[in-house]
């Protein structure tokens, strides 16, 4: 049986209402601590936060520093 955690590390979240204006950022599940964590970065477009979620997931990335919620 799968884990019911989650079924993708890396996703792109739309914030732009906390902005006022079009901003992304990321949200990593964390299986391994059972938490979620956002990136302190954000970008512009969806375009270019799918592409750096893309380049996290192919290297495997776990970024544990990036606060939890």
């Amino acid at each position: 049986m799968t884990s019911p955690f989650f079924s993708r590390r890396f996703e792109v979240r739309d914030i732009s209402a906390q902005y006022g204006g079009p901003t992304f950022d990321l949200v990593f599940h964390d299986a391994e601590s059972q938490v979620v964590r956002y990136s302190e970065a954000v970008w512009d477009s969806k375009a270019l936060a799918l592409a750096e979620a893309e380049r996290l997931e192919e290297s495997q990335a776990c970024p544990v520093h990036w606060d939890a919620y």
